[in-house]
């Protein structure tokens, strides 16, 4: 029993350290999910952008290729028009912390995902080794890690919302828990508090105050005086 109390300050000492790793940790993942989700935005405004401009320059210009230049314009549209709402959907449930607005975004990009791999798979598999199956390759990499970051975020979602706080000194807290206590004090022994005095202080009264002021006359003790028939004998 005598080492209860140094137990209880270290699992208080860690308690502490992994809820301030947690909030940071949480914290960390939301700034870089905000940060994800408008440059997905920024993404589907350029190929919304791009798909409008093949279907007018198709439209526009005798082209050889207008059929499919109509047809990669379309399907650029689309796929920005999916992919804004389900960005949008994802940023208001993040804004809201409701993590069932994030089904819709990790099923479509996991579609996105699946689609980019049998195509990189077929390209491999009927065709020799080209650069643009590098690209093939990075984008795979690069909306995997996305898909993987978000759900790792969906996840997060599960516990409340991590609040914003400024830097927690480690070191501070480490000391707090740390020093040992010098001083304890009992609580009967402290003075009363201002509000728990019930007791009103004595009021002005001008005759108490006249009669503490007057002084009580001095008296002098005189010798005593010897009897006479002493005296005679003496």
């Amino acid at each position: 029993m005598s080492h209860s109390p140094a137990m209880d300050t270290l699992r208080d000492l860690s308690s502490a350290l992994w809820t301030i790793r947690s909030n940071q940790e949480a914290t960390r993942v939301l700034r870089t999910t905000n940060s994800l989700l408008r440059c997905f935005l920024f993404f589907d405004i350029c190929y919304l952008i791009s798909g409008i401009a093949l279907i007018t320059m198709a439209l526009t210009n005798q082209l050889d290729h207008r059929d499919r230049m109509i047809m990669f314009g379309g399907l650029f549209g689309v796929f920005a028009s999916i992919s804004a709402l389900v960005n949008s959907l994802a940023s208001h449930g993040i804004r809201t912390w409701k993590r069932n607005f994030l089904l819709p975004w990790l099923a479509f990009f996991l579609v996105v995902l699946g689609m980019l791999i049998m195509h990189m798979a077929h390209s491999l598999y009927f065709e020799h080794t080209q650069w643009r199956h590098v690209f093939l390759f990075f984008a795979n990499i690069a909306v995997f890690s996305c898909w993987r970051h978000m759900h790792k975020q969906y996840i997060l979602m599960a516990l409340p919302r991590p609040q914003q706080q400024a830097v927690v000194d480690v070191e501070s807290v480490v000391r707090e828990y740390l020093s040992p206590i010098t001083t304890t004090s009992n609580p009967k022994d402290l003075p009363p508090k201002y509000e728990e005095v019930e007791e009103m202080p004595p009021q002005y009264d001008a005759t108490t105050m006249e009669a503490s002021t007057v002084e009580a006359p001095a008296t002098v003790a005189l010798p005593v005086e010897a009897p006479a028939e002493e005296t005679a004998k003496k």
